[in-house]
């Protein structure tokens, strides 16, 4: 952690997942109207939650770096959450961590602002440009619409920029799995074992990778791993040539792209789709873009309609933090 700026005070912000916290801060300077967004992160650190017994140790932790490294004292913390956020207690859908925020705010003496981990994501689109993404589906029209970012993770999240600017925060990982084929069909009927309910996360996610293998080993008849391999040998089994770890990583970009569409078509997202998250960048050469496209393109007479859907993948470090520091920014505009 060093110090690039200084400044009188600063802002705190933070991207919590359930497997990763990241912090950074913003200087006045940084946070004013009209300053570049390239230099808006300062002193990014990322911590393992379960390194951590409490989010406040973590927090706690970051603090400590920026005294030690003479930092300006906080004057607020914004924090985006894997998590829903509407209430004052959080808790993290995927990790062990609750807090309050406004005992938070109470023991720090500052404002603490609690948005959605993908709300945050979504908040950064306006500033992505083209260095900041891999282009999959790119037509030569371009129509003015909501914009969606998605991605798997330790859970599954996504959200929606409206052409207004105004975020849709939604929980699309929480639906239902809904099958297109009969092996998937064959897949859901495995997952029932372990759930009374099967969701899109239940899939589509880093434990969802796993849940896939495990499904396919039984359904090949094979002998069962114990424990079932993590999804990062999975992948490099697949990167490896074994056939039952391609096809299940082929078995997830297949019903990534289906989702992906799914929520397309409900929100509307002429205006552009994005991925994010860090297993797509571990997949690298094994994330098959063709399957991906021709599942989310495969929905009836709406074929033609979902060709239209500018689709990138997110290389961009930190989308999290820097729509954490946009919307920090935003309420610093309009206290001032």
């Amino acid at each position: 952690m060093s110090i690039a700026a200084r400044d009188d005070i600063c802002h705190v912000v933070a991207d919590i997942g359930g497997t990763n916290a990241r912090f950074a801060w913003l200087g006045q300077s940084s946070i004013d109207p009209g300053a570049q967004t390239d230099a808006l992160l300062q002193c990014v650190t990322s911590y393992r939650c379960a390194d951590f017994v409490h989010f406040e140790d973590a927090l706690e932790a970051y603090l400590a770096g920026l005294r030690k490294e003479h930092a300006p004292k906080p004057v607020s913390l914004t924090l985006a959450v894997a998590a829903s956020v509407h209430h004052d207690i959080i808790a993290l859908t995927n990790f062990d961590w609750r807090f309050s925020r406004s005992e938070l705010a109470a023991s720090l003496g500052i404002p603490v602002n609690v948005l959605n981990d993908f709300s945050a994501q979504a908040l950064c689109l306006p500033m992505l440009g083209d260095v900041d993404l891999q282009w999959l589906q790119r037509p030569i029209t371009h129509v003015a619409g909501a914009r969606t970012i998605v991605g798997p993770g330790t859970g599954f999240g996504a959200s929606t920029l409206t052409h207004g600017g105004e975020v849709l925060e939604s929980e699309p990982g929480h639906v239902s799995f809904a099958p297109v084929c009969e092996h998937e069909s064959n897949v859901l009927r495995e997952l029932w074992q372990r759930y009374p309910r099967v969701s899109v996360e239940h899939l589509l996610s880093g434990p969802g990778l796993a849940n896939l293998y495990w499904a396919n080993v039984r359904l090949r008849g094979l002998p069962e791993r114990v424990p079932t391999p993590e999804p990062a040998i999975i992948v490099e089994e697949a990167r490896n040539g074994d056939p039952l770890a391609l096809d299940t990583v082929q078995d997830f970009i297949a019903i990534l792209g289906s989702v992906c569409g799914d929520i397309a078509l409900s929100m509307g997202s002429l205006g552009g789709f994005y991925l994010s998250g860090g297993m797509l960048e571990k997949m690298g050469s094994l994330f098959d873009k063709g399957v991906f496209l021709s599942r989310f393109q495969a929905k009836g007479p709406f074929q033609n309609w979902c060709r239209e859907v500018p689709i990138a993948r997110v290389t961009l470090a930190y989308p999290g933090l820097l729509g954490c520091a946009v919307y920090a920014r935003s309420l610093s505009s309009e206290q001032t």
